[in-house]
């Protein structure tokens, strides 16, 4: 028996080696592309240990020598060269990241809480057709979107973005925080009342301390959904100053005139660079919000 339990976790672990294997290699294959130039990228010669010829300045007057390189840093070079809107991408794309996850969490929380401690008459029935409209995708709802942000002028405007974002990010904190609140004892709540509690102190000095890991996996969630977010930002915006990350990186063919892979591929390492650093810092509580029943009906 024990040699077979002994086989059976080997097995499993072999699986997960190779399923983590699978998962790290695009971002691998994205890294090592970033430090090639493309032509090399388009020979498969993308390690590093494979050098290639490159054609080096040697000085005024002179015709350029040919070094053999391993590596190079030129994409990077060239993406704050000629992409001069870069920092306002970024500056964009953080700015509706964080003010999203902060407006999504503190209504959606409110809302949460209500349907949690408060019944009244059809509010499960309200629920779930709350739940309901998470199933309709997004691109349904663009063309409706889209004459909304002109009716209230709001086309181009990072506000309108805003609105947009909070609003498609509202039901999953609903969601997923009402199932905290409601996995809390109802006794806490009510030895809280009996002390002379109100319903605001109950929520803010009660609930919000104890849901605190749901609210974190709530809110990478929300920060990472806002922050690779596409399509609304490419149709409603047309202007370099409102337009977000990943809008510049698609503009990049335009930037350079032709499809350059190295480009591409040191772009979009830098873009979701300060993501991964997110979720790893905040791991634990994302992984805390999730078995404390987070994501449990």
């Amino acid at each position: 028996m024990a040699v077979e339990r002994k086989s059976v976790s080997f097995t499993f672990w072999l699986i997960l080696l190779a399923i983590a294997l699978l998962s790290v290699l695009p971002f691998l294959w994205i890294i090592l592309g970033s430090l090639k130039p493309h032509l090399e990228i388009q020979r498969g010669q993308l390690w590093p240990w494979q050098s290639y010829t490159a054609q080096k300045p040697a000085g005024p007057g002179q015709p350029p020598r040919e070094v053999s390189q391993h590596v190079t840093a030129d994409n990077y070079r060239r993406i704050f060269q000629k992409l001069s809107g870069l920092p306002t991408y970024y500056f964009n794309t953080f700015y509706l990241s964080a003010a999203g996850t902060f407006l999504a969490l503190f209504v959606g929380t409110l809302a949460a809480y209500g349907f949690a401690q408060f019944k009244f008459a059809g509010s499960r029935l309200l629920f779930m057709l709350l739940l309901l409209t998470i199933m309709i995708p997004g691109e349904v709802t663009l063309i409706g979107r889209y004459e909304l942000m002109f009716q209230l002028r709001l086309y181009d405007k990072i506000v309108g973005l805003l609105i947009s974002y909070v609003a498609g990010s509202l039901l999953l904190v609903i969601f997923i925080m009402r199932n905290v609140f409601a996995s809390i004892s109802q006794d806490i709540t009510d030895a809280a009342m009996l002390d002379g509690a109100s319903s605001w102190k109950i929520f803010w000095e009660v609930m919000v301390p104890m849901g605190g890991n749901g609210l974190a996996a709530c809110g990478i969630l929300t920060f990472l959904n806002i922050w690779n977010e596409f399509l609304f930002a490419l149709t409603f915006t047309s202007m370099d100053k409102v337009r977000t990350l990943p809008v510049g990186i698609f503009m990049l063919k335009g930037q350079f005139g032709l499809f350059n892979s190295g480009v591409l591929f040191a772009t979009v390492l830098l873009s979701f660079l300060p993501i991964v650093l997110v979720f790893i810092l905040l791991q634990k509580y994302f992984v805390r919000g999730l078995s404390m029943g987070a994501l449990k009906g």
